[in-house]
């Protein structure tokens, strides 16, 4: 009897550690993006520099997606309450900084390297556009006393990483840039 008492404590535990493990295992979602870093920018007039555009009434986000192997980077750029938008980059340089471009997302006055995915159109006013970075797309920039060095995709890849890149909307209002945005965690 003891036996029997045994045998089904054990075979019970044994079924409750499987079933655990399995709850454990789909929990994790199976993802194979497990190891991507994600990284999110709120455009707004006011983060604009050297000179804020507090009276706007363009707002939007940019949400950038680092591929594990850091070989891509995949963005959505949305905004809305603009007009006349010119074309939307990635820029290196602090919260505080008017860095140089290193990867267009789109463009309405041309510009972007030749082959680049950021040569696509921007929406004029509002809108959304989507898609993949890798080096082809990237412009490299030397260090300037304000901002670092970016001359291969990876330095890019680091510099997004480290939150020193931030994502512009420009104008032909505001050719310098209308919504802009850090892109942080």
């Amino acid at each position: 009897m003891q036996m029997q008492i045994f045998r089904k404590t054990v075979l019970g535990l044994m079924i409750l550690g499987l079933t655990v493990g399995m709850i454990a295992i789909l929990s994790c979602g199976g993802s194979s993006d497990d190891n991507t870093v994600k990284r999110q920018a709120n455009l707004q007039g006011a983060n604009e520099r050297p000179t804020p555009v507090p009276n706007t009434p363009g707002s939007g986000t940019a949400a950038l997606t680092i591929s594990e192997d850091q070989t891509q980077i995949t963005y959505t750029l949305t905004f809305t309450g603009l007009s006349n938008v010119t074309q939307a980059h990635i820029h290196v340089g602090d919260a505080n900084t008017a860095g140089p471009i290193i990867l267009f997302l789109c463009t309405n006055i041309g510009g972007a390297p030749a082959g680049a995915v950021g040569a696509q159109p921007c929406p004029t006013s509002s809108g959304t556009v989507t898609g993949t970075l890798t080096s082809v797309d990237l412009i490299p920039r030397a260090a300037t006393a304000a901002t670092p060095a970016v001359n291969t995709f990876s330095d890019a890849v680091t510099q997004i990483v480290n939150g020193n890149t931030y994502s512009n909307v420009h104008t032909q209002a505001n050719p310098s840039g209308e919504i802009r945005g850090q892109d942080t965690q």
